[in-house]
């Protein structure tokens, strides 16, 4: 009401005053489609890999250029920081030019748009720079990130890709189990083990990165999977799902962040993969979710023997893929290093986060261990001499995220 009473005010026609406001509003619009426009150009310039674009100026929170740079990429940081000053450049930018344009026309109705659209691109524009928050969707937020801790911003981008890849090998868990799996299809109201689990994986899935409150849920699904009141179908599910989702976090923990578990964390990784192994030894899922907990619990014997018999390119394509990368990492830490290269390659296209990692322990010289040593017992030394010290053992958090959001 104040906006279309000043418009009156300077008009002095009730015409004109509507046309302004309602141009007025319609060039939020057009600043929003400029702004993804601003990052967009400069994403190209810098050759920065577009992924996605997405512009619903009418729902700000759908508004995105989606990038997905590796985090090798040189000069990353400043490429990073200029693609996000990319958007706000841009308001500020058509607002100057808007400003400019009111001065040179004659009528009040235009010369009050041009300043009101003017206005609104401006106010865009260092809203969504000077006013960074927490929230990722912010450019001001992500320039700061990269500005302040450009290798720490490096780190996140590998992990949060490393979690897409976490995500995708727990959907081929869930699409290999069968009809018992797929757990949001097949249950009934009276099964609360399937039912959780299928809100767990609902939410995993939605969640950029592991929350305090999902491991809460895993947690409980964890307890239920234990009781002895649970279907063992169900149980076994529940097992596979959290001991691969966690024996990866825990894996990435370990080789790249430098945390080796505590003994604690392994024997609940190998509760949970021995419950789907003692329902369904023979199915791939459960193996793997098997061979990780003895990955983890630095028997790479084990690990190696039980997927033995998984070659290249069979079905599921997707589990085979982690199947291999894990022998590889367990033929690395036997010192079998050709075994590990080929099936690296093998592997490589697939999971590529999961391939570095793996290769990672195969370049390693001793392999860096998996979980922390207890009191008395020798800590293995490094090259140098020096001893690794162990810190706590956590599950990744890839706090960067893989896309910049509109304001």
């Amino acid at each position: 009401m104040e906006a279309a009473a000043f418009a009156l005010l300077v008009t002095e026609s009730v015409t004109g005053a509507i046309a302004a406001a309602g141009l007025t509003c319609a060039s939020l619009w057009l600043h929003l489609a400029l702004h993804e426009c601003g990052h967009l150009v400069v994403a190209k310039l810098l050759r920065l890999p577009v992924v996605a674009v997405r512009i619903a100026p009418f729902n700000g929170w759908r508004n995105e250029v989606a990038v997905r740079p590796s985090p090798s990429m040189p000069a990353l940081p400043l490429r990073m920081v200029l693609f996000n000053l990319g958007g706000p450049l841009t308001n500020l930018c058509v607002a100057t030019a808007l400003a400019v344009a009111s001065t040179s026309t004659g009528t009040a109705s235009t010369r009050l748009t041009l300043l009101c659209a003017a206005f609104v691109g401006a106010l865009l524009g260092l809203t969504n720079l000077l006013l960074p928050g927490r929230s990722t969707c912010s450019d001001g937020q992500n320039v700061l990130r990269w500005l302040r801790a450009p290798a720490a911003a490096r780190d996140g981008l590998r992990a949060g890709y490393y979690q897409e890849e976490v995500i995708r090998a727990l959907r081929a868990v869930t699409r290999a189990g069968g009809d018992v799996h797929r757990v949001g299809i097949q249950a009934r109201a009276d099964e609360a083990p399937l039912l959780a689990l299928a809100a767990y994986q609902q939410r995993l899935m939605a969640e950029a990165t592991p929350s305090a409150e999902l491991i809460t849920e895993a947690e409980r699904l964890a307890a239920l999977a234990r009781a002895g009141s649970t279907d063992p179908a169900a149980a076994a599910a529940i097992g596979q799902t959290l001991s691969v989702q966690f024996g990866l976090w825990y894996l990435y923990a370990a080789v790249v962040a430098g945390a080796p578990l505590e003994r604690r964390e392994v024997r609940e990784i190998s509760e949970l993969a021995r419950i789907a192994a003692r329902t369904q030894p023979r199915v791939l899922s459960a193996r793997i979710a098997m061979s990780l907990a003895h990955l983890l619990n630095q028997r790479p014997e084990d690990a190696r023997s039980l997927l033995l018999d998984v070659r290249p390119g069979a079905e599921p394509v997707d589990l085979c893929a982690v199947a291999l990368l894990l022998r590889a990492a367990a033929e690395s830490y036997l010192g079998n290093h050709n075994d590990a290269d080929h099936l690296l390659h093998a592997a490589r296209a697939d999971y590529p986060q999961l391939a570095q990692l793996v290769a990672a322990i195969r370049a390693a010289d001793p392999a860096p261990p998996l979980f922390a040593p207890v009191a008395g017992v020798v800590i293995p030394r490094s090259r140098t001499g020096g001893r690794r010290r162990p810190r706590s053992a956590a599950p990744p958090a890839p706090a960067a995220p893989l896309r910049r959001r509109g304001p």
